[in-house]
């Protein structure tokens, strides 16, 4: 076997488990073993893997969090899934016409996207996430990507 064959496995096998823990929970047996092992090989400096790692890392904890994603990826984003591609950039519109694209990745919660735009409006208080909310505005019979809409609850 060829080393770039052995590294190209290695690749390929670290992003099936970011793809498995973003999807599934382990069984609670061998939860420790596993977030011990990802801890490690995300903690040790120089290590190839060590940015897939910390990935897999922080969707097993999601997944345990939230129960991971109910959606299975479709082909294109499994295929830049196993290309390493894990984020897309996504449009949100604000009030006002206002447009901001935030990185999605493959374990981004509603949550998420309005954390960080709470954020750059300044609003760092618990209490004003509260306030917001994300509705999905698509596209009816057309093939657009669909645009997301954050409004205020009390408008």
């Amino acid at each position: 076997m060829s080393l770039p064959l052995c590294i190209d496995s290695c690749q390929r096998g670290w992003r099936l488990l970011y793809i498995l823990t973003a999807f599934h929970r382990c069984s609670e047996v061998m939860k420790p073993f596993l977030f011990k092992f990802l801890q490690d090989a995300s903690a040790s400096p120089g290590l190839q893997y060590q940015g897939i790692a910390k990935a897999c890392e922080q969707n097993l904890r999601r997944t345990f969090q939230y129960g991971g994603r109910v959606e299975y990826p479709n082909n294109m984003e499994l295929k830049a899934m196993l290309a390493g591609r894990s984020s897309k950039r996504q449009l949100f519109l604000l009030p006002g016409g206002i447009e901001r694209h935030l990185k999605i990745k493959t374990c981004s919660v509603a949550l998420d996207a309005i954390e960080e735009l709470c954020y750059e409006m300044g609003l760092h208080r618990p209490e004003a996430l509260d306030e917001y909310a994300i509705f999905v505005v698509t596209h009816r019979g057309e093939k657009q990507l669909p645009y997301v809409l954050v409004r205020n609850y009390l408008c």
